[in-house]
């Protein structure tokens, strides 16, 4: 089964921000409050401008241009920017944490058939959006990201022209 993902989570206030800007679908709620929403092609396109600029290393689409663009639109406030591309058990991820005006966080692992660590880059910035993960699970797990296997699952079908 495969688990690909490209998203921001935070608070329902600065998700909503970046639902504004970007006109993604409406976010949904995770475990402990936080909300996550997709981010597609259309919707990074409307933030970077179609100006991407250079993407950090291991990053599908975490560009200079969509840094600035959300840090922008959270205005001070604290985002994750999640991307996760498995297939089979094989696959990589990668997470920003946007703090304090900057990008306080980013990481990402290259392909690999290892098991999920604590010290992936999700679970950091899960961390940094202060989840603290329940007995015998991730922070992944515990915000309830498994049930989200494609941007189709967070309500984007980036093949609708609507």
């Amino acid at each position: 089964m495969g688990h690909d993902i490209t998203a921001v989570i935070g608070s329902p206030a600065v998700v909503a921000r970046v639902v504004s800007v970007a006109e993604c679908p409406a976010p949904t709620e995770l475990n402990g409050g936080l909300h996550i929403a997709p981010l597609g092609y259309q919707q990074i396109d409307k933030l970077t401008r179609l100006e991407p600029g250079r993407y950090s290393e291991g990053f599908k689409s975490f560009s200079e241009g969509l840094q600035a663009a959300l840090l922008k639109a959270v205005d001070g406030g604290t985002l994750a920017f999640v991307e996760t591309n498995y297939f089979g058990g094989t696959g990589s991820q990668a997470a920003a944490v946007i703090a304090g005006g900057k990008v306080a966080m980013q990481a990402a692992t290259a392909v690999t058939r290892n098991p999920v660590r604590r010290d992936d880059p999700i679970n950091s910035a899960l961390r940094a959006l202060g989840v603290e993960a329940a007995s015998g699970m991730d922070e992944f797990d515990t915000v309830g990201l498994g049930r989200f296997r494609d941007l189709e699952s967070l309500g984007l079908d980036e093949w609708d022209d609507e």
